[in-house]
């Protein structure tokens, strides 16, 4: 286990205890994506769309800079935020073999039910019980 890519490894526990926090977190970017997105700023880019900026000296909206900081919380505990808008995230975990793998949820789900190789993506989730 000397070439794994992550650091942070989270059990099946330990992620499911980090889900209602996710939640909030990951409704609350989905807001912000939502309301900067009327006002022309483009979450992704990091700056407004042609034509849109407002009439002030600050390059960032200060929503922009909120959103940030709840992005970081999650990335900093070693969390994949794979789509905000959607509510899925990746969590590194090692399967019982050793193998390196995500622990894949989203919001709408209730629970950890999926995993999915590093290289596999959304499409290639399995049931947890396979893990």
């Amino acid at each position: 286990m000397t070439n794994l890519q992550f650091q942070k490894h989270f059990t099946i526990d330990e992620a499911r205890s980090l889900l209602p926090f996710l939640r909030k977190q990951l409704k609350e970017m989905a807001r912000i994506h939502s309301e900067l997105a009327q006002t022309g700023f483009d979450v992704y880019r990091g700056k407004y769309q042609p034509g849109f900026h407002p009439d002030t000296l600050e390059p960032y909206p200060r929503l922009y800079h909120r959103f940030l900081h709840l992005a970081r919380e999650i990335l900093d505990m070693g969390i994949q935020i794979k789509s905000f808008e959607s509510g899925l995230v990746d969590f590194p975990a090692l399967r019982p073999n050793g193998e390196e793998v995500f622990l894949c949820w989203k919001t709408d789900e209730e629970d950890i039910r999926f995993w999915h190789g590093l290289k596999a993506g959304f499409k290639g989730r399995r049931p947890l019980d396979s893990f």
